[in-house]
């Protein structure tokens, strides 16, 4: 298996997962995102990521909502769902649940905390493609994981049979052409932080986004932004992607991610809920803040 064998191009959204004020999971406001974002013309969704707090879900909640965001897409685009964990036996039993739950495929992380070295990350890639039958994207994320996978040791996981695609969310942008030249014949290459470098990783040659702040506040404007760079429209793009990282930056600043982007989505009519702790909700003066900012952030008539 490798990138010819999955239908996975464009703007896919990592989903927040809506709380409700006493902490439940939100599935109406859940469910309700993920139609307005599939209405607004998004490409692929990914659930119970780090957008999703993954790390606040227990493993029946994850898979509850695997089963929602399935329901939801009804097969009109990619579901992917997250299974990373540090044991890698809770990963294998994380990917097999979303197969069981109707997903197209699992987004995987090297183990976190446990400060494995590169032949136990290339281990833990191979258990969970032989663990199940979906196709994986990996996900590069040092700021979350604590290590970054080289290009070098990408390209080595890009042969692992069931490995398809990447989400490269590497603070140097130069590792995503990197991965580009090294893996792109079995690899697709999805940039990460595309709020501020989609456009780029678009002319560079990426298949596709994952994004997440910017969509999930602006909608369809910032969905937008991979039709237009991948069309030539490089001056409508370039104002898409300005605004959009303006908004990520601004939300940035405010509370733990993504206690401000939910506050900013319910403020704009879109259905954010409430964080779960150990994240909190933002104060009221952060609040009004966000509110205030995102009333100058009005959706621009998106460019046909």
């Amino acid at each position: 298996m490798d990138r010819t064998n999955v239908p996975w191009r464009g703007n896919f959204c990592a989903a927040i997962t809506p709380f409700t004020a006493d902490g439940r999971l939100d599935e109406l406001r859940f469910a309700d995102n993920l139609r307005l974002l599939l209405a607004e013309g998004i490409d692929g969704l990914v659930i119970a990521g780090h957008t999703g707090e993954a790390w606040a879900l227990d493993v029946d909640e994850r898979f509850r909502l695997f089963e929602l965001a399935a329901e939801v897409a009804g097969g009109r685009v990619p579901v992917i769902g997250a299974a990373s964990a540090i044991r890698t036996a809770e990963a294998v039993g994380l990917a097999r649940g979303a197969e069981r739950r109707g997903l197209d495929g699992v987004l995987l992380t090297a183990p976190a905390y446990a400060m494995v070295d590169e032949a136990e990350v290339l281990a833990h890639f191979r258990a969970v493609s032989d663990g199940c039958a979906l196709p994986i994207m990996l996900y590069n994320i040092p700021r979350r994981i604590g290590r970054d996978l080289s290009p070098d040791l990408l390209h080595r996981a890009s042969e692992i049979d069931r490995v398809v695609a990447l989400k490269q969310s590497s603070p140097s942008f130069d590792d995503i052409g990197r991965v580009i030249d090294l893996c792109a014949d079995r690899m697709l290459v999805f940039a990460g932080n595309s709020a501020e470098r989609g456009l780029p990783a678009a002319v560079l040659g990426a298949d596709g986004f994952v994004s997440s702040v910017e969509v999930q506040a602006l909608g369809a404007e910032a969905i937008s932004l991979w039709r237009l760079s991948v069309a030539g429209e490089i001056e409508a793009a370039r104002v898409v992607q300005q605004k959009c990282a303006r908004v990520k930056k601004f939300l940035g600043a405010f509370g733990t991610e993504p206690a401000s982007l939910k506050v900013a989505m319910n403020h704009v009519d879109r259905p954010g809920g409430y964080p779960r702790p150990p994240i909190l909700p933002l104060s009221a003066e952060q609040t009004a803040e966000v509110e205030e900012f995102m009333d100058k952030m009005a959706p621009a008539p998106v460019p046909a």
